[in-house]
């Protein structure tokens, strides 16, 4: 997976699909300290993925503090070389000042079965 630093963070770029329409998101954080992936809800929108009346709202608690946010099932998550098909993606204002437009967790760094090299940086399949 290609990743890169940014203010700090270990980053990568995802693909989302959704209904038919994709987006690449960039600066996604590979936060090992997170037990749930999340996305920019702000980032997403323009594909069709938005909070709507139906959805059922979660919180979550993180250091920056509580957070809310949604569940949507897309068509297709790629990480790198890995895809997800059919997933259940949580969405929510993660960062206001738009730096961050994810948060890869440890859900997904487990299917993935990612070794982290932070010197580098790299995120490598265990094989």
């Amino acid at each position: 997976m290609k990743t890169y630093t940014s203010d700090g963070h270990i980053c990568t770029d995802i693909g989302i699909f959704f209904n038919g329409k994709s987006r690449i998101l960039q600066n996604v954080v590979i936060d090992t300290g997170a037990v749930q992936s999340i996305l920019n809800s702000e980032f997403v929108s323009d594909i069709g993925i938005k909070a709507e009346y139906v959805d059922e709202f979660m919180k979550t608690h993180g250091i920056g503090g509580e957070m809310m946010f949604f569940c949507r099932k897309i068509e297709k998550l790629k990480l790198g070389d890995f895809e997800f098909t059919d997933i259940d993606v949580d969405f929510g204002v993660i960062d206001p000042s738009g730096n961050i437009q994810g948060l890869i967790g440890l859900d997904l760094l487990k299917l993935i079965r990612a070794v982290i090299d932070v010197e580098i940086p790299e995120v490598k399949l265990k094989v």
